[in-house]
C-alpha cells in the first residue's frame, strides 16, 4: 500500500505524520516480503510503535486544544490501538513473522483515517479554518 492523495484529511502537520507511518508501513511490507531476519522487522515495527505512539499524542492535543466533541471516543480509539500494537510486537516476539502485521496495520490507517480522522478533521475545518487551511466563511 502506498500514499495516496485521497488519504489527506487536509490538515498539514496530520498529513505529513501520515506520510510518515505510510512509509514505515512500506517499510515493513517490504521486510515481511522479503523474509528480513527477525530483528529487522522488530527494528521496523519499534519504529513504527514509536512514531505511532508520536503521532498519536499530537492529535490527541490537537483534539483538546480545539475541544472536539468526540475527543474522548477518539482518544479510546488510540488507546485501544496502542494495546493491539503492544499484542503484535509480543506476537511477533514469540513467532518471528510478520504476515499479520502488514494487514493490521493497513486495515487500521485506512478505517482511522478515512473515517474518524476525517470527522474530526471536518470539524476543524469548519470551527478553525485557518489550521486545515481552508479559507474562512
Amino acid at each position: 500500500m502506498k500514499w495516496d492523495s485521497s488519504f489527506a484529511i487536509g490538515i498539514d502537520a496530520i498529513d505529513t505524520q501520515h506520510k510518515q507511518i505510510f512509509e514505515l508501513l512500506l517499510a515493513i511490507e517490504n521486510s515481511v516480503a522479503k523474509r528480513d531476519p527477525w530483528h529487522i522487522l522488530h527494528f521496523f515495527l519499534t519504529e513504527l510503535s514509536d512514531y505511532m505512539k508520536f503521532h498519536l499524542a499530537v492529535e490527541e492535543a490537537l483534539l483538546e486544544i480545539v475541544r472536539y466533541p468526540d475527543r474522548a471516543g477518539h482518544c479510546d480509539l488510540h488507546a485501544r490501538l496502542i494495546e493491539q500494537v503492544a499484542k503484535l510486537e509480543n506476537q511477533l516476539k514469540n513467532k518471528p513473522s510478520g504476515e499479520n502485521l502488514v494487514g493490521f496495520f493497513e486495515d487500521w490507517f485506512l478505517r482511522h483515517v478515512l473515517a474518524s480522522d476525517r470527522d474530526y478533521a471536518a470539524y476543524v475545518s469548519k470551527q478553525f479554518p485557518a489550521l486545515s487551511g481552508a479559507s474562512s466563511p
